[in-house]
């Protein structure tokens, strides 16, 4: 059943993403109030920007602000059309984007959340500090969630410093939930012939998860009409949490056309010391890949270039379940305000 519902759903996306070839250009009193909420956002943004910028010392031609020279590859904007954290980690928008996220599994419960994120970039002093709000959340149903789709509260303030032989780093200062916590993120983006390869390490301590240290490789090659592929290699730590965990992830990227994109991408992940029940007071360490997962997702705007939906049928398939077919789908739904893509 649930098979059929995803694969009709994704059906009825495509048949009205052809229906509708340009968006509407007549503005309703969606789009007025839209473009109202919009305007105040930056026009608080900037607000603030000024304020604290003044209150820094600096001003715009004050050449003590940082200014980075960033590769701007094409898989930046096949992010930024994604919405995928990687976007969200280095994007410089000034946004509020409200999420409707809705999952359904055949093996676990299904869930609910309503999502707020904001990003408040101080472009007075070039990159130099960015306030965030990522992730207020309303949950109907309160399950095991990966890290990504964490649902406390994540409000903070991020100061870019300069780069360094290539390598950018970010550090960050903030609340999740009501556990204080403070991280550092390096990156060092490297463009080659045909391949645009991206290194990415984070450290963050916190009161409530203690130490955890995360790092990233990103293999993007971009392809004829308008494709990209991805590789990505993944492992991290946790103070909390015996062994490293690890993974791979393969991505294609399409976007047939300007407000349309499909993704497909199939992921191992695994521990070197991962934990399944035998009994009740029993358990077993297990190394290896512990879960294979296969998405796709279909990604679009047809109705206001600030509404998406995003529909996404998967399968995983976890030791948890003995490795049997985990179902599921995702619906977003999302709303911006201010800069978006």
């Amino acid at each position: 059943m649930l098979k059929s519902i995803c694969i009709t759903a994704l059906c009825f996306s495509l048949s009205q993403a052809e229906q509708t070839k340009i968006l509407i250009e007549e503005p309703s009193y969606y789009d007025i109030v839209q473009a109202d909420v919009s305007k105040k956002v930056i026009d608080w943004s900037n607000i603030a920007d000024t304020t604290i910028s003044q209150w820094l010392g600096n001003d715009e031609s004050n050449l003590s602000c940082v200014s980075t020279k960033i590769l701007k590859p094409k898989s930046k904007s096949i992010d930024a059309f994604f919405q995928n954290n990687k976007y969200f980690n280095e994007t410089e928008d000034t946004f509020i984007r409200l999420r409707t996220d809705s999952d359904f599994q055949t093996k676990a419960s299904s869930s609910f959340n309503l999502r707020l994120s904001a990003q408040l970039p101080f472009s007075k002093c070039k990159q130099q500090l960015k306030l965030f709000v990522e992730d207020i959340s309303l949950n109907s149903d309160k399950q095991l969630k990966t890290k990504s789709d964490n649902a406390d509260t994540n409000l903070g303030i991020r100061y870019f410093g300069k780069v360094r032989s290539g390598i950018e780093s970010r550090y960050s200062l903030g609340i999740r939930g009501i556990n204080p916590y403070v991280s550092a993120r390096y990156r060092l983006p490297y463009q080659t012939d045909k391949w645009f390869i991206d290194t990415t390490q984070t450290f963050q301590y916190s009161i409530k998860d203690a130490f955890e240290e995360e790092s990233n490789i990103y293999f993007d090659r971009a392809l004829e009409n308008k494709t990209l592929f991805r590789f990505n290699i993944q492992r991290g730590t946790s103070s909390d949490v015996e062994g490293m965990n690890y993974g791979f992830t393969f991505q294609y990227y399409l976007n047939p056309k300007q407000n349309v994109g499909l993704r497909l991408s199939q992921s191992f992940l695994g521990n070197t010391k991962y934990k399944t029940p035998q009994n009740i007071h029993q358990t077993k360490s297990y190394s290896g890949i512990n879960n294979y997962v296969t998405s796709l997702s279909y990604r679009a705007n047809i109705w206001r270039k600030w509404f998406y939906y995003e529909i996404r049928p998967a399968v995983n398939f976890h030791k948890q379940y003995h490795y049997k077919a985990n179902y599921s789908v995702r619906v977003f739904f999302d709303f911006y305000f201010g800069e978006y893509h």
